[in-house]
């Protein structure tokens, strides 16, 4: 069992023989002695890994539904788009379009999916941005079909539009009967490999759209945090960086990629690969406390290579991927 430890219990002994001299340093000591208990939480794998899909099928790219009901997963190869209940496993296919089980994303109500499918015609390849009810599987299409449509889709807050992360150029597209005018709180993705923000879009007014880490590498993976209030995110090279989400305080946390936050902003969940520069070799998953900058490996099994790990709303369990075995796998965690 692993165990990670936030206090130091020698410095809490040093801090109370500093105080105890007189009433008011009692009492001092016995406020800061509550504060740091609750403070003092240890965070444990608890049990064995549990597979969440049967041995033989393939998945991929394991995402929760927001209120941590089902776990929506790609096929073989992203083709295909699945719902895996959670804890039974059972499976119910939404999809069997090509690249639907790629990039795609949950919306904030649970109710639909968001992602990208493929059309061949005469070995030209076409693309169109889809939103999926996860109830029936209806599809509706929120873009014409076009030749290069490169970017991941992600969710308004109030689910009413769509725009597009890792792209040339802003794009947005609205649900529905919702307003073509897009006017919501903070925008978040990244542009031409950096991470931008973005205050609102209002008909064809420009925006005020401003970049931030310009200065660093491409960025491959990030998530802001449950809050708003910071980013983690990874650049060329597997290198892990946290900042506040104005682009202040940069910090590195080491090698990593593919961050997710827990529910309560406290840890971070990533995974760290090795590769010969053609095939994942290695591949572990580790969990990082933003406060004390120290992280725990909680797979460190050299045969199988895990990835692409997401923590659940409830905070209690991570999910993820197997690259060499195709198995989605669920991990308690627990407090001590």
């Amino acid at each position: 069992m692993n165990i990670y430890k936030l206090v130091d219990l020698e410095i809490i002994i040093a801090y109370l023989e500093t105080v105890m001299t007189n009433k008011t340093g009692i009492l001092i000591s016995l406020l800061f002695l509550c504060s740091t208990v609750a403070q003092a939480k240890q965070i444990e794998v608890k049990g064995d890994p549990v597979a969440l899909s049967r041995s033989g099928e393939y998945y991929s790219a394991p995402m929760w539904s927001p209120n941590g009901d089902r776990v929506a997963v790609g096929g073989a190869s992203y083709t295909g788009l699945y719902l895996l209940d959670f804890p039974t496993g059972n499976v119910q296919q939404i999809s069997n379009d090509y690249s639907a089980g790629y990039g795609f994303s949950w919306s904030h109500d649970g109710l639909h999916i968001a992602s990208k499918i493929s059309h061949f015609d005469k070995m030209k390849r076409s693309h169109t941005l889809v939103s999926f009810d996860v109830s029936d599987g209806t599809m509706e299409a929120l873009s014409a079909p076009r030749s290069m449509m490169s970017g991941k889709p992600v969710w308004t807050s109030d689910d009413s539009h769509l725009f597009l992360t890792f792209v040339e150029k802003f794009e947005s597209f609205k649900i529905g009967n919702a307003n073509m005018r897009l006017n919501t709180p903070l925008l978040h993705y990244i542009k031409e490999g950096h991470f931008q923000t973005r205050l609102a879009q209002q008909g064809v007014t420009e925006p005020s759209e401003i970049t931030r880490f310009s200065n660093q590498d491409r960025i491959s993976s990030y998530a802001v945090s449950p809050d708003g209030s910071q980013v983690v995110y990874s650049t060329v090279g597997q290198n892990l960086w946290l900042a506040e989400i104005n682009g202040e305080n940069r910090i590195s946390l080491g090698s990593g990629i593919a961050p997710s936050w827990s529910p309560d902003g406290g840890w971070v969940v990533y995974m760290l690969t090795e590769d010969d520069g053609h095939r994942i070799l290695n591949s572990d998953i580790f969990i990082i406390s933003i406060k004390e900058k120290s992280s725990l490996n909680i797979t460190n099994t050299p045969e199988t290579r895990e990835m692409h790990p997401q923590w659940s709303p409830d905070g209690n369990w991570i999910v993820y991927d197997t690259d060499n075995r195709g198995q989605i796998f669920i991990q308690q965690l627990g407090w001590r």
